[in-house]
């Protein structure tokens, strides 16, 4: 019951303070030309929630990548996508955890367009400062390649950490905003995920927590 309490504490503070603020669109597209800037050829976007099933961009190939040292959390609020100010949900990023792998997919952006298909990019994943793009090595079965990370801001105010299991489960059953529900956001990335024969624990414990519920088919 007391770990309930703190739990119901925790939320109820963050929904105080749940008005993030969006980016200019001028700081948004500073900090593109920023992460852009000196980058030649092909333009790879690790994909590891879900840009996988719905990427904002047109995709040229597709590889199973793994990025290391980083593990997949969610470890974002959300108060908009999936979740409301007063009933917030949760998004994936990725950490840093020396000991630990992220397995997804690497998109090549198609080449036509690629500034405006960029452009919508940032539009979706950095429209507050949740994440930091940044470029990092990517191991595929073709080879290595560089690739844009979206990697969770921890100084962001929609950066949680050290929710349980349980905690997070009860977050997500509960949540939903724009875009549907934040059990759908986790039940169809589980799905993409598997469907390329990716499993992932933190995802997996998490959905095995969920209460019963309906399924994304």
């Amino acid at each position: 019951m007391a770990d309930s309490a703190i739990f119901l504490q925790r939320l109820e503070s963050v929904v105080e303070r749940q008005r993030f603020a969006p980016l200019t669109p001028e700081a948004r597209a500073e900090n593109l030309r920023h992460t852009m800037q000196g980058r030649a050829g092909a333009i790879w976007v690790f994909a590891y929630g879900s840009l996988i099933w719905q990427p904002a961009f047109r995709v040229a190939e597709r590889r199973k990548a793994r990025l290391a040292g980083y593990r997949r959390s969610f470890c974002l609020w959300s108060a908009l996508a999936r979740g409301t100010p007063d009933t917030p949900g949760l998004g994936l990023g990725v950490i840093e955890d020396h000991s630990s792998v992220c397995d997804g997919i690497a998109l090549r952006v198609e080449e036509t367009g690629r500034l405006e298909q960029l452009a919508a990019l940032w539009d979706r994943e950095m429209w507050t400062d949740a994440y930091n793009p940044i470029w990092e090595p990517l191991d595929t079965n073709e080879g290595r390649i560089v690739a844009l990370v979206f990697e969770a801001n921890k100084d962001s105010q929609q950066f949680v950490g050290g929710l349980s299991d349980r905690e997070t489960a009860q977050i997500i059953a509960r949540a939903r905003g724009k875009f549907g529900t934040c059990r759908e956001y986790l039940e169809r990335t589980d799905k993409a995920l598997q469907q390329t024969g990716i499993v992932c624990p933190d995802i997996s414990r998490v959905r095995d927590a969920l209460p019963l519920g309906k399924a994304v088919r």
